[in-house]
């Protein structure tokens, strides 16, 4: 792309840059910002164009003089120090964008993987209760509920299999589901009902009202 070699048509360093180099060596904060002064702002342009953010453009040039002045001491820039400086922030704005990309698809299979973990789960959990309440049927209608929820059998192959009628798998059916539905219900509305299926009695005596003058 254009903006990527802009810069190499730029003129080589001028001598006021050569001092500045060897005075950022020695650890003169003025001229490393002088430095920083001429260039940021174009830098900061040009970094922007790679990462499209606000935010990431200046870490990326701060960085990039971050370094400069951390090694200052052994700073040589090979040719033109502009030329030096944007391919420095060129170079750490590649690198935001791919620690980025590989950031966002080690989240994405993190959140993919957790969420299958937790499928998984939540399906295991199911069937166990679903096989705690059955078992907690009398044996004939356990039997049927399990014929036909987990093996998916006809209410007359059913029939066939147990020696009854159908009608009677009809009838031990709906009364297990009835119960199996009860029971896997949240706790806070479950109601209690017994194993066999039969209504329960919710009614509760009302307290006689007080006797007036009382």
């Amino acid at each position: 792309m254009l903006f990527e070699t802009r810069f190499t048509n730029e003129p080589e360093t001028s001598a006021a840059e050569l001092v500045w180099v060897d005075r950022i060596r020695a650890g003169d904060v003025d001229a490393f910002e002088a430095l920083y002064r001429k260039y940021w702002q174009p830098l900061y342009a040009f970094a922007f164009r790679y990462v499209r953010s606000k935010e990431d453009a200046e870490e990326v040039v701060q960085d990039v003089f971050f370094r400069i002045w951390r090694g200052r001491a052994d700073w040589v820039p090979a040719g033109a120090v502009r030329n030096y400086v944007y391919c420095a922030v060129r170079n750490a704005a590649r690198d935001r964008l791919e620690r980025t990309a590989v950031a966002r698809r080690w989240h994405v299979g993190q959140v993919a993987t957790a969420a299958g973990i937790q499928s998984e789960l939540e399906v295991a959990e199911l069937v166990a209760a679903v096989q705690r309440a059955l078992d907690e049927l009398p044996p004939r209608r356990s039997a049927v509920c399990k014929l036909r929820l987990i093996d998916e059998l006809s209410y007359a192959q059913i029939a066939d299999r147990l020696g009854i009628r159908e009608k009677t798998v009809e009838t031990q059916l709906a009364r297990g589901l009835k119960f199996l539905r009860d029971r896997m219900r949240p706790e806070a509305q479950r109601t209690s009902a017994p194993a066999d299926g039969s209504a329960v009695n919710t009614w509760r005596p009302t307290p006689a009202a007080a006797p007036r003058g009382a």
